[in-house]
């Protein structure tokens, strides 16, 4: 069991204890939920100028969690809360460390940050918003933006929050590349611990940005493209070369676009190059 996965295992567990068991779990109420007298807990909004999301100070009485009251999305506002209460309940409460300042670098599963504390309190955030017996019933567990946007609807979770615990529920290979300026400029990849080969970070070709779906017009897709696997990785590793891979790509505003990745063996060449 990695970082992320044992924080997930200790927000479910809390939600038990507090017998929350109906979505969305919104962090206020977790926050109201654990607050008692022998341990009091505050949730506030604060200004922050420098780069700061969220901050969590206590001990194992007592601790305040300040959320930037800048963060325009509702959806990022609730991972960066969660997040802050993970810290609180595995770090702060049991003496680990007595305060966090989180910004971007902290909760991005794709950055270089290898702090297991930051891991723990992202897989905490997931599995408090998303819990594994309540997003269950809601799709067939596949990798799709349409499973993708029916959690972020239902749990009030951004689509990257969404993926990654799908994502982290599935034994498929995926990944999630995330492109800006109208796929001009690539911005960051997230993807499965089994997925392996190599993401290019390039700008998005004109065929593959032709692939994209406006969400904001049309509705999520549940299916992909079978694409030349070479146009969006290196496709060989350890002996195996992908001949195809899985795509689908979705346009948001502000010139967003997000794509998926995933493959099986279908997509695996043979010793003739034969991948048909």
């Amino acid at each position: 069991m990695n970082e992320e996965q044992e924080g997930a295992v200790v927000a479910e567990s809390l939600l038990d204890t507090l017998g929350m068991d109906a979505l969305p779990i919104t962090p206020n109420s977790v926050v109201q939920a654990v607050s008692c007298p022998r341990f009091k807990l505050v949730l506030e909004k604060h200004s922050f100028s420098n780069g700061i999301l969220g901050k969590a100070i206590g001990n194992s009485n007592a601790a305040v969690i300040y959320i930037n009251k800048n963060i325009p999305n509702q959806n990022r506002y609730n991972f960066t809360a969660a997040h802050e209460i993970g810290h609180v309940c595995m770090h702060i409460a049991v003496g680990k460390k007595s305060a966090f300042e989180c910004g971007d670098r902290e909760m991005s599963s794709s950055s270089p940050h290898e702090d297991p504390l930051e891991k723990q309190a992202n897989g905490f955030a997931s599995g408090l918003l998303m819990p594994r017996a309540l997003i269950k019933p809601l799709t067939d567990g596949e990798i799709t933006w349409a499973n993708i946007q029916v959690i972020a609807d239902r749990c009030a979770s951004s689509l990257e929050a969404s993926y990654r615990r799908i994502s982290n529920l599935s034994r498929a290979p995926s990944a999630m590349i995330i492109h800006r300026d109208s796929g001009a400029s690539f911005a960051r990849f997230i993807a499965s611990d089994n997925f392996g080969f190599y993401i290019k970070r390039e700008p998005l070709s004109y065929d593959q940005k032709m692939l994209s779906v406006d969400v904001k017009l049309d509705r999520a897709p549940d299916t992909s493209e079978t694409m030349d696997a070479s146009d969006w990785i290196n496709p060989t590793i350890k002996g195996i070369t992908l001949g195809t891979i899985y795509a689908s790509t979705i346009s948001l505003e502000n010139g967003f676009l997000y794509t998926l990745l995933t493959y099986d063996d279908d997509c695996i060449e043979d010793d003739y190059g034969d991948y048909s």
